[in-house]
């Protein structure tokens, strides 16, 4: 039985790691930051890619990997306050934080006890950082006790690699690219098959793909609202009878793409 209901909850926006897609670009950036973590060749790093190719996904699966042979701390919203990031680096370590204390003597006897432990912070959406944020980034960078991986959206991202904070330093960037038609029929696949749904995968075709992956440019985020308004679709059809909509028709895709704004009427 075609559970169309049930299969689109495969496709919501969230970070859950169980729908990560090892897609071949998302494995080749995530294997190049693994790598510059490792090496420790660079207190920063830059996650470079457009808004909804699958950056978050990147830095929570790194951070979730690495976070038991070190010390590790993912920022999903950027702070606000200078002191909010010492004080995050604190309790890591399990310090006593006191507000009392002036910020460089925190900073001080904050390199002081991570002497010899690297600690890697992922920061998502960093181009929401203002200057005086990234100016202490460059600050705690400078001490390479501490490591920086900044996901931040292509356009911004160049613009802030040309800061005088970050422009001079030793860096290493890595771009996140977008799915090709290959790689999203694969991820309709493999999700739809792992979770028992074979009967609706068998109902895509590598032109239904082709389609899906041009309408939404190859982004990841997109993909997955595409996929899920499809199911709510076909499960429209079923609920109401319509045969002709019960299975994958071109007018589905057309619909989908208007739904989302994708294509104009």
């Amino acid at each position: 039985m075609r559970d169309f209901e049930a299969a689109g909850f495969l496709f919501r926006d969230d970070l859950n790691p169980r729908y990560y897609f090892d897609s071949s670009s998302a494995e080749i950036t995530k294997s190049k930051i693994k790598e510059a973590i490792d090496e420790k060749n660079a207190s920063l790093i830059f996650l470079i890619g457009d808004p909804g190719v699958g950056k978050s996904y990147i830095l929570k699966i790194l951070n979730d990997k690495i976070k038991n042979r070190q010390l590790t701390i993912l920022i999903n919203h950027p702070f606000f306050d200078k002191r909010d990031l010492i004080k995050l680096l604190y309790e890591a370590k399990g310090m006593e934080f006191d507000r009392e204390i002036s910020f460089n003597a925190l900073k001080d006897k904050l390199v002081k006890e991570y002497k010899d432990t690297i600690h890697t912070i992922f920061i998502d959406e960093a181009q929401l950082l203002n200057e005086e944020q990234f100016e202490l980034i460059r600050i705690l960078s400078d001490t390479k006790v501490l490591q920086f991986v900044l996901s931040m959206h292509k356009e911004e991202g160049s613009i802030i690699l040309n800061k005088k904070h970050f422009k001079s330093r030793t860096k290493v960037i890595v771009n996140y690219g977008k799915l090709d038609t290959n790689e999203v029929y694969r991820y309709i696949q493999s999700s739809l098959m792992a979770n028992s749904y074979s009967e609706i995968a068998t109902m895509f075709s590598k032109s239904d793909a082709k389609k899906i992956t041009k309408y939404c440019d190859g982004n990841f985020r997109t993909i997955k609202k595409f996929l899920f308004i499809l199911m709510k679709l076909l499960n429209y059809a079923k609920l109401n009878g319509l045969k002709k909509y019960q299975k994958l028709h071109k007018d589905l895709i057309t619909m989908t793409a208007l739904d989302l704004g994708l294509i104009n009427d």
